[in-house]
């Protein structure tokens, strides 16, 4: 299961790597999110995120003009307060690719960067799935990685009605579990 899901959340985006010139190292993006708030960081670090190159049609060699501001609406400011942090670190210190298969069955094990499993530490179930969710929306796959691994690494070793109050998933009506137990039989063999 844990790795299952990890491989789910990987399936989403392709990991595109990107060369940067000095440039665009000195602009700055302003990133707002639905609260309003503004969060501003260098547009190289911003462009990690898909929806900021896409909003600023950058050409097939990452060329632009000058770089615009952005609106996340879809994501409050806490979240892309985070989002932003994780940018900033990211162009200064790349995560370093989480290998597959699993190396381990906790977040430590397979995070050797300090500050990348610092970033999650502390933080609380409805912040990282929003993280998670901000990180597909806006299309950052390193993101989207670390933080889907964190959710499978605490959903290792759990029961089923863990998993479903943890992913806060409504219990299924008796003719529901019945359809899903013929159409999915592998995931319910014992």
């Amino acid at each position: 299961l844990h790795f299952a899901l990890y491989i789910i959340a990987r399936a989403f985006l392709s990991i595109i790597i990107t060369t940067m010139n000095a440039d665009e190292c000195m602009e700055t993006i302003k990133l707002t999110s639905r609260g309003g708030d503004s969060f501003e960081l260098p547009y190289a670090a911003a462009r990690l995120a898909h929806v900021v190159r896409d909003a600023n049609d950058e050409n097939d060699d990452g060329d632009i003009d000058s770089p615009e501001d952005v609106e996340i609406l879809k994501v409050n400011s806490p979240t892309l307060e985070k989002v932003v942090e994780f940018l900033k670190h990211y162009h200064e210190e790349a995560l370093t690719e989480i290998k597959t298969p699993l190396e381990d069955n906790t977040f430590e094990g397979n995070v050797k960067q300090e500050w990348y499993q610092n970033f999650l530490k502390g933080i609380d179930q409805p912040m990282l799935f929003d993280l998670v969710t901000a990180a597909n929306f806006m299309a950052i796959q390193p993101l989207l990685d670390l933080t889907c691994l964190k959710v499978s690494c605490q959903l290792m070793g759990k029961s089923a009605e863990e998993i479903r109050q943890i992913l806060n998933i409504p219990k299924l009506t008796p003719e529901e579990e019945e359809t899903a137990r013929r159409e999915h039989r592998w995931i319910f063999d014992d």
